[in-house]
């Protein structure tokens, strides 16, 4: 992540911790000028971000900005739009050829596609979630790759220095990677810090990336930066996507699948 962004990352943590802090106390708490914050402010104003009112400042939770704030759990989040994750899923899983080397990054609609991962087709994977695990471990013709590591129990995955450098040094021709915001100037987001080293590895090891998301997370943005839309080639989504995201992912030369 270049320095600007990881500053508005940050900016963003320190507004919706404590909304009556000054431009000055911005200021000296990322140490940087008060005509960058000023200007980083904008910044958000312009892309719908920020709010301000009663001389506080206001993230705007109702279009841009998810509920990050909230306690992700996978458990909870299978619930939420279930159906459409699970076509995602499905038709994913038509998208893996015999002999194919494969990356499956964590969360729920990656989750859904480990369920419909097809058998006897000679595949290798490589995952870091309990969950996706569970789904694979079983199947004939899959042979896994598990980095392991410290277990973050909320979203069942696993990460850690030893499994980063396992990723490194592995190569794979797809991955499915998730997002929980997508946003056309701030990019994709996860909902954890821990994910982001993880999901720069996997996009920098795979020679075909595909985003697995729900049409409920595009126009959303959480701190975590990870990528751009750009660095995605394949984008599978559900039918509630708008026309204009459906034209901005046209725009970008990338191929769109809705299911």
């Amino acid at each position: 992540m270049n320095k600007r962004k990881q500053r508005i990352n940050d900016l963003m943590d320190l507004i919706r911790e404590q909304p009556a802090l000054s431009i000055k106390n911005l200021a000296e708490m990322l140490n940087v000028s008060e005509m960058t914050i000023r200007r980083d402010m904008a910044y958000l104003k312009s892309n719908n971000l920020l709010n301000r009112a009663h001389g506080m400042n206001f993230l705007n939770s109702t279009s841009s900005i998810s509920d990050a704030h909230h306690p992700y759990n996978l458990s909870t989040e299978f619930t939420k739009y279930n159906a459409e994750k699970d076509r995602i899923g499905r038709f994913a899983s038509t998208l893996i050829d015999p002999g194919d080397i494969i990356i499956i990054d964590s969360g729920t609609t990656a989750g859904m596609l480990s369920k419909h991962i097809p058998e006897n087709m000679n595949l290798t994977i490589l995952c870091y979630n309990y969950y996706t695990l569970s789904q694979l471990y079983n199947k004939n013709g899959v042979s896994i790759i598990f980095p392991g590591g410290y277990f973050h129990r909320t979203d069942q995955m696993f990460e850690s220095s030893e499994g980063l450098n396992l990723i490194k040094n592995h190569r794979a021709n797809k991955l499915f990677i998730g997002a929980s915001g997508i946003h056309e100037k701030l990019g994709m987001t996860c909902a954890h810090n821990y994910e982001v080293l993880t999901k720069r590895a996997v996009l920098n090891s795979s020679l075909i990336k595909i985003l697995l998301a729900d049409s409920s997370k595009f126009g959303i943005v959480n701190t975590a930066y990870f990528a751009q839309l750009n660095e995605i080639d394949v984008v599978v989504t559900d039918k509630g996507i708008s026309k204009g995201w459906q034209n901005f992912i046209s725009n970008l030369g990338k191929k769109l699948y809705i299911v």
